[in-house]
C-alpha cells in the first residue's frame, strides 16, 4: 500500500483550558481551535561544543532545552476564538446584561433611543457596545454609546441610516474583556487523520500560553489574525487522552470587511484599506537546570498597537500626530451571527507617512499604541452573541 501523508485539510484541532498548568484536565471537553494554518512544534537549539582536538572539524553537537512554540493563523468569528483572546489579556470575560420588555423610541436624526421609563444608566455606561435586537432593520445594529442618561441613549458615531420607530425591544449590552493578570493555559490536541489506511496521530501540547494576538481588517477579505503561543510540553500519543469528549461546536461566519466600521471617536474614519491591532506580551520561554523543557512562561508589559493605511482625503490625522493628541479608535464588527468590537483607549500616534507614488491617490500610513494604567485597561474588546 502506497503511504499517503497527512493533509491540512483533515487534521483538526482543538482546546481546553487547564486547572493546573501544565496538566490536561481529567475527561477533557475538547473545543474546535478554528484556524487556517498552524501547529505546536518542538524546537531545540543546537548546543555546539568549541572542544579543540588538533582538527578544525565539530567533536560535538548536544541539543538544548524543549520549547513548544507555534502560531495559530484564523478569520475571526463570533464567539470560536473568545478564550483565545482572554488567554492572550490574562483576563476573563466581564459578563454584560440582558433587559427585556423595554419601550423605546428611536430619533434617526439624533441617533438617540429613548425610553418610556426606568434608568438606563444602571445598565450601561459611555463605551459600550449595546444592541436593541428587537428593533427593525439598522436600528437593531450593535453599536457605541457615546452618552447615556436615565432615559436616553445616544450613539452619535452609528454610519447606518436609522427610521424612526417605537416598539418594544429588549437592550443587550456586551460582555468585556481587558488587561488583566491571571493564570491561563490550555492543553492543546492536535489529530492526525489517517487516509487510504493510514493510522491516525495525536499531539498534545500542555502548559499552553497564548502570547498575544493580531486582528486584520483589509478591504475585500476576511478580517483574519494571528494567535502566537509558547507551550510547556509535548506528547504524542496513538489515542485522544482518555474520557475525551467532543461535544463543543463553533459555527459562525467569519466576519468579513463589509462587517467593520471604524472611528476615531464619534468621527468614522473614511477610505481606511487596512486597520491592524496588535496585543504584545513581551513573551518568552524559561529554563531551569535539570529540566529539558519550559519551566514557566516570563511575561512582560502589555502592548497594544495599531497601523492604519487608507486614502489620504483631508490633513486631521496628520494634525493629531504633529500636536501629540491622544484619540480614541474603536473598529465595531458586527456579522450575520454575532459582534465584536476593539477599542484603543488613549491612542498616541508615533507615525504618520504620507506617500505619492504616481497619478493614483495620495495614500497615508500610521501607526501608533495605546496607553493604559492600573485602572484603564489600553484595550477594550467587547462582544455581543445573537443567539
Amino acid at each position: 500500500m502506497a503511504l499517503q501523508p497527512y493533509k491540512g485539510a483533515n487534521t483538526a484541532q482543538f482546546y481546553v483550558a487547564e486547572l493546573t498548568p501544565g496538566v490536561t484536565p481529567t475527561n477533557p471537553s475538547w473545543s474546535p481551535l478554528r484556524n487556517t494554518g498552524g501547529v505546536p512544534a518542538i524546537t531545540r537549539d543546537a548546543l555546539v561544543s568549541n572542544e579543540l582536538d588538533g582538527s578544525r572539524e565539530v567533536s560535538s553537537i548536544r541539543t538544548g532545552n524543549k520549547q513548544v512554540t507555534g502560531e495559530y493563523s484564523i478569520e475571526l468569528s463570533a464567539s470560536s476564538q473568545d478564550e483565545l483572546l482572554a488567554g492572550a489579556m490574562t483576563s476573563a470575560w466581564q459578563e454584560g446584561s440582558n433587559t427585556v420588555g423595554l419601550s423605546v423610541t428611536v430619533d434617526a436624526t439624533a441617533k438617540t433611543f429613548t425610553r418610556a421609563t426606568g434608568d438606563f444608566t444602571t445598565l450601561c455606561e459611555v463605551g459600550d457596545l449595546v444592541r436593541f435586537p428587537l428593533l427593525t432593520g439598522n436600528n437593531a445594529l450593535p453599536f457605541i454609546v457615546t452618552s447615556v442618561t436615565a432615559t436616553v441613549i445616544t450613539g452619535a458615531a452609528i454610519q447606518a441610516a436609522l427610521t424612526n420607530e417605537t416598539a418594544t425591544t429588549d437592550l443587550r449590552v456586551a460582555d468585556k474583556l481587558e488587561t488583566g493578570n491571571l493564570c491561563k493555559t490550555f492543553s492543546i490536541l492536535t489529530w492526525f487523520k489517517g487516509t487510504c489506511g493510514g493510522a491516525d496521530s495525536f499531539l498534545l501540547t500542555k502548559g499552553v500560553q497564548f502570547s498575544g494576538f493580531s486582528i486584520e481588517q483589509a478591504v475585500n477579505a476576511m478580517v483574519t489574525g494571528s494567535f502566537p503561543f509558547i507551550g510547556l510540553s509535548q506528547d504524542v500519543l496513538t489515542a485522544p487522552p482518555a474520557g475525551s469528549t467532543f461535544t463543543v461546536n463553533f459555527d459562525a461566519q467569519p466576519f468579513a470587511s463589509v462587517d467593520v466600521s471604524a472611528f476615531n471617536g464619534t468621527a468614522p474614519l473614511k477610505l481606511i484599506d487596512t486597520f491592524t491591532i496588535t496585543n504584545d506580551n513581551a513573551a518568552s520561554a524559561q529554563f531551569e537546570l535539570g529540566n529539558s523543557s519550559v519551566a514557566f512562561v516570563e511575561r512582560g508589559r502589555a502592548a497594544n498597537t495599531f497601523s492604519l493605511a487608507g486614502k489620504l482625503y483631508d490633513t486631521t490625522l496628520l494634525g493629531l500626530f504633529l500636536s501629540e493628541t491622544q484619540i480614541e479608535l474603536t473598529s465595531i464588527l458586527a456579522g450575520p451571527d454575532g459582534a465584536m468590537s476593539f477599542t484603543l483607549k488613549r491612542a498616541e500616534l508615533t507615525a504618520a507617512t504620507p506617500e505619492i507614488g504616481g497619478p493614483e491617490s495620495v495614500t497615508l500610513s500610521l501607526e501608533g499604541q495605546a496607553t493604559g494604567n492600573s485602572i484603564q485597561s489600553s484595550i477594550v474588546i467587547q462582544r455581543i452573541s445573537y443567539a
